[in-house]
């Protein structure tokens, strides 16, 4: 099992390890450490195996947001079932210590993944995929994930060597069906809070605007640009600029940023889409970026070594507007050669110059017979 290592202090014991809570698990080890809470690892009792338990840490307990923010996330996990999303198995308080009991999955988050072996582009899509449908299915319950991020992904691998994706921490949930999930007390973000983390954040949840079904779509656009390039789409040195890059600079194109990989015209403009400024251009929710992303021609992608000298183009090039009165593309224009009548018009008659040349002359006659009559008179 890999878990990001916590240091241990010299002298200090946690209180936790080697405990039993409320008689059903007994801890083993501390397994990782965030700023809201702590992992660990246990075994169940009655012989049921092992488990990850999920602490909230001690000195935020007197905090009522941060308290009620732990409990919300046990009741969206508790009521989304689904292969794609981190399942728990119960919920308790030991010695006024909220904690969740998950599943314990063996592997890395995404972000390690892909810093330590940058998976292939279609692998990556097929990762993409299963956090889409994960998300897809909490938007479709009433729930906004609202820190979508590939440390909130994690990637084991089954039995039978497939990689199998569970979508983490909902520690900043919402609930936006009250019919479902009741209207959940207080908010506990107020209009004008940030809140997520910078690099993925919709320009929405940069500014405090409210958000929608469409922040997390935004936030998935970056996670899959991630998973293709290796790199988020704004590379900013500072919290400030990151959140100026979200609001106001043009997102990258694939091959712009990694010149060796031929995309789909309709898989860049998915991702364009995912992260356009506007929630209103955006796909809806992850179920209609999910069924976009199911709509696109296998291959989607193409190392462009792969492709070899002459390689056909992956898929038809986008289509270009056409100016007005311009022929379409392919359509026969003819060629035209001196002394031959133009393209679509009728042909001039013979007669016709040369009975424009004898009116002409004649015209320059009477002209010239009224100068010489003028003069002798």
């Amino acid at each position: 099992m890999s878990h990001p290592q916590v240091p241990r202090t010299l002298g200090i014991v946690d209180p936790l390890l080697g405990k039993e809570l409320d008689g059903r698990y007994r801890v083993l080890e501390k397994v990782g450490e965030g700023a809201m809470s702590a992992v660990y690892l246990a075994d169940q009792i009655d012989g049921g195996g092992r488990v990850a338990i999920k602490v909230l840490h001690d000195h935020l307990v007197r905090d009522a947001d941060q308290k009620e923010r732990f409990e919300r996330e046990a009741r969206a996990l508790f009521g989304l079932e689904h292969p794609h999303i981190l399942h728990v198995h119960d919920f308790g308080v030991f010695n006024g210590l909220p904690y969740l009991v998950m599943e314990l999955l063996d592997g890395v988050t995404l972000d390690a993944y892909v810093e330590e072996a940058p998976p292939d582009p279609e692998t990556g899509l097929a990762i993409a995929r299963q956090v889409l449908d994960g998300l897809a299915f909490a938007h479709k319950q009433g729930v906004l994930h609202r820190d979508l991020k590939t440390e909130n992904v994690f990637v084991s691998r089954a039995a039978d060597g497939t990689q199998s994706i569970r979508l983490l921490d909902f520690g900043l949930v919402k609930f936006v069906d009250d019919d479902r999930w009741g209207s959940g007390g207080k908010a506990l973000t107020a209009f004008g809070e940030v809140f997520g983390t910078p690099a993925y954040m919709s320009p929405e949840q940069a500014t405090g605007s409210p958000v929608g079904a469409p922040s997390d779509v935004y936030s998935m656009g970056v996670v899959m640009f991630e998973l293709l390039t290796g790199q988020w789409p704004f590379m900013e040195e500072s919290r400030v600029d990151m959140f100026r890059a979200h609001l106001m600079k043009q997102v990258p194109r694939v091959a712009d940023v990694r010149p060796d990989l031929e995309v789909r015209f309709e898989l860049e403009q998915l991702l364009q889409r995912a992260m356009a400024k506007d929630p209103k251009q955006r796909f809806a929710d992850a179920g209609a970026m999910l069924a976009a992303l199911d709509a696109i021609p296998r291959p989607r992608t193409r190392l462009r070594s792969a492709a070899g000298a002459g390689a056909q183009p992956l898929g038809p090039p986008p289509p270009v507007p056409q100016a007005l009165g311009t022929p379409a593309a392919g359509a026969h224009e003819p060629t035209w050669v001196p002394g031959a009548p133009l393209p679509g018009r009728r042909p001039i008659p013979r007669w016709l110059p040369i009975a424009i040349a004898g009116g002409t002359l004649a015209i320059v006659a009477i002209v010239v017979a009224v100068i010489l009559l003028a003069s002798l008179t």
